[in-house]
């Protein structure tokens, strides 16, 4: 008995001195590093399969023919936007995805396998994409996704980016005639996710429903982005933005501080509660939302008001300026917000939503000469102005100080 005893001990301490000696032989965890794209690897894809967590892949000006997958590592990806900011990055580094090799995954990125909010995608021109041949993991059925941007089961950021001309509305059967029931998020979509998307331009793209962006089963931050001119919603509205099923019932989305215009959804459905054609600015169904500060103008649709939600389905909705109105809250408004321009939709300094923001949310930044004057984009006090350019992180969409936030 005791010769077995110490003959277990003996192999007991053997294991450890062994464990030991291969812990001194393992080596350290490299730091994090910046892989340079194309000097340390010709295409973004092969710089991110090289990448371990943390590392930064930095791409030099170029159009980059690539569909790309972050392939669940927690990297950030951007334009030498990050720098120093100069904006000018974001239209001279281009992720073109209109060559896929497989027209069934031809998102331009993918941002899966439950990344974390150090998975960030930043500073590009991001186009050309048709969409990814989806399983809805709660309907268990087919969908083709996310033209420019698809993100599942994870909280990345997307932010300072150009996401235009993709788009997801091809509903032939995919390869091995694999039906496919509908598609959407022509620009972004993010599905049972906790993304943030902030500081984006998304415009032009086109999908059968949520053109612009998809939230789909999402606790979502969506802030400061311009959405533009995103048309569709034949199957299921809402171009610019389409926000339905809850993720959490404590974590809600978060909508503030965007400007949605000249969306469209086409192909009208009389069905009160169905949503094929309605809110070309924003549809919301079965969410848990906080929609504030927002300004929705100029969009169309085949029936009904530029926001949308079935009966008795309105999301909390304070402070937000909407065209023809329809919503109810404290703050909201129906008044031309007398934008100066039309291709950035700033706003002009006799805009009724200039200080027109929730009081009790984060103001405007100052202008640092005088304390109670906002600093541009935005404009007059600090009170937190309406739309893409007002709020705490009111650089708006790919301006100068984006990239130090």
């Amino acid at each position: 008995m005791r010769a077995g005893i110490r003959s277990l001990a003996l192999t007991l301490a053997a294991a450890g001195a062994a464990s030991a000696d291969a812990q001194q032989q393992r080596p350290a965890p490299r730091p994090p590093k910046t892989i340079n794209v194309p000097a340390d690897y010709r295409s973004v894809q092969q710089a991110i399969d090289s990448a371990r967590r943390g590392d930064t892949v930095l791409v030099a000006p170029g159009r980059y023919f690539e569909n790309i997958s972050f392939r669940g590592k927690d990297i950030v990806l951007t334009s030498h936007f990050a720098l120093g900011g100069d904006t000018s990055f974001v239209s001279r580094t281009v992720l073109d995805g209109s060559r896929a090799a497989n027209p069934d995954t031809a998102s331009v990125v993918i941002m899966d396998h439950e990344l974390d909010s150090t998975a960030v995608l930043q500073g590009f021109t991001i186009t050309g994409g048709t969409g990814t041949v989806w399983l809805d993991p709660k309907d268990k059925v087919y969908f083709r996704e996310g033209g420019g941007v698809l993100c599942e089961f994870g909280s990345p950021v997307i932010r300072y980016n150009v996401i235009e001309n993709n788009e997801a509305s091809d509903t032939t059967p995919a390869k091995g005639g694999t039906k496919v029931v509908s598609a959407g998020g022509g620009g972004i979509r993010c599905g049972f996710a906790e993304p943030t998307i902030e500081n984006n331009v998304i415009r032009g793209n086109r999908g059968r429903y949520g053109a612009g962006v998809v939230l789909f089963h999402t606790s979502a931050t969506v802030r400061n982005n311009l959405v533009v001119g995103n048309t569709g919603g034949e199957d299921f509205g809402g171009s610019g933005l389409w926000v339905v099923g809850p993720y959490s019932r404590r974590v809600p989305n978060v909508i503030e501080h965007n400007t949605v215009v000249r969306n469209v959804s086409a192909s009208a459905d009389t069905n009160p509660r169905a949503m094929r054609g309605k809110a070309g600015g924003m549809i919301y169904a079965n969410s848990v939302s906080v929609v504030r500060n927002n300004i929705v103008w100029g969009n169309s649709q085949a029936m009904g008001g530029q926001v949308g939600f079935p009966p008795g389905m309105q999301p909390t909705m304070t402070h937000n300026l909407v065209q023809g109105g329809g919503v109810a809250g404290a703050g909201n408004i129906d008044a031309d917000p007398l934008f100066a321009d039309t291709i950035s939709y700033r706003l002009s300094p006799r805009s009724p939503a200039v200080d027109a923001g929730d009081p009790r949310s984060p103001s405007d930044p100052t202008n640092g000469t005088r304390k109670a004057a906002a600093a541009a984009p935005a404009l007059g006090a600090v009170r937190a102005d309406l739309g893409a350019y007002g709020g705490a992180r009111a650089s708006g969409p790919g301006t100068r100080r984006s990239a130090r936030n």
